[in-house]
């Protein structure tokens, strides 16, 4: 699968220059005169922590984590470099051997000089991933190996048709493509910010002019890596038929999705900010993107609703000329009430009401002579309804009811009136049994109080005589 491989080649050139130059007792005593200096420098830099703190927090022009950073980047190095040149002082004076503390030197010097770098820089992934790659990229030519180890990544290749991939390739890509992604990234938030802060821009356009730059620029990021490294950009050819297939197939809702953003965004009918209802969602959108509008309702909750359903739905746009909504409360009153009084009473209910406009001036209107009541309907305007329609129609209708209330304006419930034609005939001879029942259990009472009457009648005429 792979050509020319040269690992066995590299490593042997790897164990000739350990058995050359490690494995000699000089250079032994070397190594363990290193690793002395190191275990050192890593006490000594504890020992002195706090009185460099101390002594940098008098530098007023730092801040306390640049101070830090300073402290954990620099020190533990610096003491050891400080220490490594001691001993080249008394390898001079002793001759004493500097083959091996002269690569560690070099090697702690490049160390030292990446992090007195990074220090001007923030402190994130991406500059890490230089710190280090420049560090090994140092320490592979002090070492004398970089060619070698170029030339072993690049023999680790194989062939893909006319493409030739190798591991050192791969490595190439993988630096290249971070690298300018990252710049992109910030290209595009420099962008944008530019885009946000031009007043001459709808928010339509705005949305519109940084999706397409972000696409230009990442694309632009993903192309110049390939040419970078030197892949030729024909060999891959033979995707643009697996993406046809994929669009028309398993790719075309989110293709759907995508250009119904651009049409939204190209017709202005949607915008952020915008008081839309769509279905049972009413709220506000607060972000249009490549697949779907987020849209943030009263409650909180916000619905990621697919751009497809903006343009094959019926949408209302509360704010889409302008934020002028008007709001009716309709109300039902009984007959016989005053009905200029009713009209009267329902103007009041929205005198101190802020959010209601008096321009458009608000109106009463009787709407007809309904079943069981006189209806009106009550119509006001306001210029915010992202904040809300039926708060405000029901803090109307409360203000109604307190004044219908205080002057006794009945609002009527619906009343009927059943007339029975016909009966079953056992219910018929059910309701007659009891009719008669009842029939002679008042025979029986009245005559028991007709005796009884006559009773107290004879004893009264008996006690007279």
């Amino acid at each position: 699968m792979f050509e020319n491989i040269q690992v066995e080649g590299y490593l042997q050139q790897i164990m000739d220059k350990i058995q050359n130059s490690l494995l000699v007792w000089s250079n032994l005593l070397e190594l363990i005169v290193f690793i002395v200096l190191t275990a050192s420098a890593f006490f000594l830099s504890k020992f002195l922590y706090s009185h460099v703190e101390d002594l940098l927090s008098k530098i007023k022009a730092l801040t306390k984590r640049k101070k830090l950073r300073i402290i954990d980047q620099l020190l533990f190095p610096l003491i050891l470099m400080i220490l490594i040149g001691f001993y080249f002082v008394a390898a001079a004076a002793l001759n004493l051997p500097t083959v091996i503390i002269g690569i560690f030197g070099n090697l702690v010097s490049a160390w030292l000089i990446v992090k007195v770098i990074s220090l001007f820089f923030p402190r994130n992934r991406m500059f890490r991933f230089l710190s280090a790659l420049i560090w090994i990229i140092a320490a592979l030519r002090i070492l004398n190996i970089y060619q070698e180890t170029i030339n072993l990544l690049d023999s680790l290749a194989f062939n893909s048709g006319n493409l030739r991939i190798s591991l050192l390739l791969i490595i190439k890509v993988v630096i290249i493509f971070s690298v300018l992604f990252w710049l992109a990234g910030k290209l595009s938030r420099l962008i944008t910010g530019r885009i946000d802060k031009s007043e001459d821009l709808t928010p339509s356009v705005k949305v519109l002019l940084t999706k397409i730059a972000k696409f230009l620029i990442f694309t632009s990021a993903i192309l110049f890596t390939l040419s970078a490294v030197g892949i030729d950009l024909s060999a891959f050819a033979f995707l643009g038929g697996a993406i046809g297939v994929g669009l028309g197939f398993g790719l075309q809702k989110i293709v759907s999705n995508f250009i119904s953003g651009i049409i939204i965004l190209a017709d202005k009918s949607i915008k952020p900010g915008d008081v839309v209802e769509i279905g049972d969602v009413y709220g506000w959108v607060r972000k249009l993107d490549t697949r779907f509008v987020s849209v943030v309702t009263r409650s909180g909750k916000e619905f990621l609703i697919p751009n497809e359903d903006f343009i094959t739905k019926e949408v209302i746009n509360w704010s889409y000329s302008d934020e002028l909504v008007r709001v009716e409360a309709k109300v039902g009153v009984a007959y016989n009430s005053d009905l200029r009084l009713v009209q009267e009473l329902m103007m009041q209910s929205i005198t101190e009401k802020e959010r209601i406009l008096t321009d458009p001036a608000p109106n009463v209107l009787l709407m007809g002579f309904g079943d069981s009541s006189v209806n009106f309907e009550l119509r006001f305007w306001i210029s915010d309804p992202r904040n809300g329609i039926q708060n405000i129609r029901s803090q109307v209708l409360l203000s109604i009811w307190d004044s219908f209330k205080e002057n006794n304006v009945e609002i009527p419930f619906p009343q009927r009136d059943h007339h029975l034609k016909s009966l079953p005939d056992d219910l018929n001879n059910f309701l007659n049994q009891n009719r008669e029942i009842k029939q002679k259990d008042k025979a029986k009472n009245n005559n028991s109080e007709n005796k009884g009457q006559d009773n107290n009648e004879q004893d009264k005429l008996d006690k007279d005589g």
